[in-house]
């Protein structure tokens, strides 16, 4: 597996850089890092050659940067395979993407409240925006978490489509053998119950036995972002698992004000995982 892993050398992505160090060691995968110069002519005398490294040399930086932390942390650099993309780029989510095309990458990893030039990806709609239009499984992690090995995933999900769903979620739940708590907030609608009797037959007969159905009781004056942090104990849980679909219920969440504040600020890192159009 490849993991692309972006930085701007800010204190939220060299935390970040340390969990995918982390995340890579335990599934032993590849990290590639990313890092965008930006692609403008500054206006004064000096010429734009003395702000910026060349790509290659900015390569080497990167990847030196990156060893550094690593040794500052007391860690091995040679214990996991490190790659760099260093490209010249003022749209960073476009190099992103783009990045992870040229690598064929599997993962993206990413700090939240990211500064300088991925401040306009961390901070304000882009956040959501990047994560809502990535076809690539994303991490997202905050500012001060420490990686921990991952035994005990949150997803909430409407029951709709449950079997699909899981389709998704399991085959990366196996690759921690996780426990995959659903987590469906039941607002007392003439549909809730068959939902969840549907939904507890599926999961009975799963394959993957490690999954639990938790009904809990929504608020309808709440978002089902709000809900979903009120019930989440960041204690027992590593990860936030989200599956984007356009046109659902969970691409209204992800382009939301509430859910753009829990993006930013959830408490442990969230997994967004595309699902692909049939």
């Amino acid at each position: 597996m490849k993991i692309l892993v972006p930085t701007d050398y800010s204190p939220e992505a060299k935390n970040a850089c340390l969990y995918a160090y982390h995340f890579a060691l335990f599934t032993n995968s590849t990290l590639v890092l990313y890092h965008a110069i930006p692609a403008v002519m500054a206006v004064t005398d000096i010429p734009y050659e003395n702000y910026y490294l060349d790509e290659v040399e900015e390569k080497d930086l990167l990847l030196s940067a990156f060893q550094q932390l690593l040794v500052e942390n007391d860690l091995h650099p040679n214990a996991i395979q490190i790659e760099a993309h260093v490209d010249l780029q003022n749209v960073i989510s476009y190099g992103i993407k783009n990045a992870c095309e040229i690598h064929q990458c599997d993962l993206i990893i990413l700090g939240t409240h990211g500064a300088s030039g991925f401040r306009k990806i961390f901070l304000g709609s882009n956040t959501a925006q990047l994560i809502s239009e990535a076809k690539t499984p994303v991490i997202a992690v905050p500012k001060a978490y420490r990686f921990e090995p991952i035994y005990h995933l949150i997803y909430a999900s409407d029951l709709e489509n449950l079997e699909e769903e899981l389709g998704i979620l399991v085959p990366f739940a196996e690759v921690f053998h996780a426990a995959l708590e659903i987590f469906y907030f039941d607002y007392a609608g003439p549909e809730s119950e068959q939902l969840i009797l549907d939904a507890e037959q599926f999961i009975f007969e799963h394959m993957y036995k490690n999954i639990k159905l938790n009904i809990k009781k929504g608020s309808i004056h709440l978002s089902i972002a709000e809900n979903l942090k009120r019930q989440i104990n960041t204690n027992n849980t590593q990860m936030l698992v989200m599956v984007r679909a356009e046109h659902s219920w969970i691409q209204k969440l992800m382009l939301s004000s509430n859910s753009q504040k829990m993006v930013l600020d959830p408490g442990l890192p969230i997994l967004v995982l595309h699902k692909t159009a049939n």
